[in-house]
């Protein structure tokens, strides 16, 4: 299907960026809403328009309107993807109210979900944990829950009731590097692999529903499209796996 670019500039930011918007196959109302962060590597390395148009062609999954959401630029990211509040509000009180004005079908989704890969993994789970409600589902593909000695975790251990929101988790078996520096102020210590399951460990233990898996790979694109396919069936289709 055809995408439609817009240019957003956002008050809690302070930038501007484009967000591509992938209106359903069909005029169907209502229809679900899906919200991909790191929309550049979504629809260049990883190929999610291509796997939407292909899961469109499948009978139980829905119609839904995906919006992909520019990490505007490098220096952004590294500032706006490890918790930042800033972000959370310009997709929580921004982004989805202006979807939502601009596309009514998905004013009653019964499903709206967020998904990321990597920083933006992580910044999903902390949208949905700053925005209540706004989010019924995340997607982390290979989030990187060792950001701040595991700090999104710990916010979560804390909560005194699970979130209205439902997971979906997965890792790559050879992501195991630790004491990674990225960026002079930026160290990784624990492994990718170790930070998600610790995430995934808290997330049981407050009765949220996680669906945990983890395919034989590294962090690379690769990897996220083999996944992809089965994380939208399970946030979007009409009996996804709830295990």
């Amino acid at each position: 299907m055809a995408e439609t670019a817009h240019r957003f500039a956002s008050t809690h930011t302070g930038n501007e960026r484009t967000i591509w918007v992938r209106k359903p196959l069909r005029d169907t109302k209502p229809c679900h809403l899906l919200v991909i962060l790191d929309g550049e590597l979504y629809r260049d390395r990883v190929g999610a328009p291509a796997i939407l148009d292909r899961l469109e062609q499948e009978a139980d999954f829905p119609e839904t309107l995906v919006a992909y959401v520019s990490a505007h630029s490098e220096a952004a990211r590294w500032l706006e993807c490890p918790c930042y509040q800033p972000f959370a509000n310009f997709i929580s009180q921004e982004l989805v109210p202006w979807l939502t004005t601009q596309y009514p079908a998905i004013g009653s989704s019964c499903e709206r979900v967020i998904a990321g890969l990597s920083y933006t993994g992580l910044a999903a789970a902390f949208i949905a944990l700053q925005a209540p409600g706004c989010f019924t589902k995340v997607i982390a593909q290979s989030g990187s829950f060792w950001s701040n000695d595991c700090w999104l975790a710990g916010k979560y251990a804390r909560l005194h009731a699970r979130l209205p929101t439902e997971f979906y988790l997965d890792v790559g078996t050879r992501e195991i590097q630790e004491n990674v520096r990225h960026k002079e102020d930026v160290l990784q210590v624990v492994s990718q692999i170790e930070g998600v399951r610790k995430f995934r460990d808290i997330l049981r233990a407050k009765g949220h529903r996680v669906h945990y898996q983890e395919f034989e790979g590294a962090h690379d694109c690769a990897a996220w499209r083999e996944t992809l396919p089965a994380a939208l069936r399970w946030a979007l289709a009409k009996s996804p796996d709830r295990v």
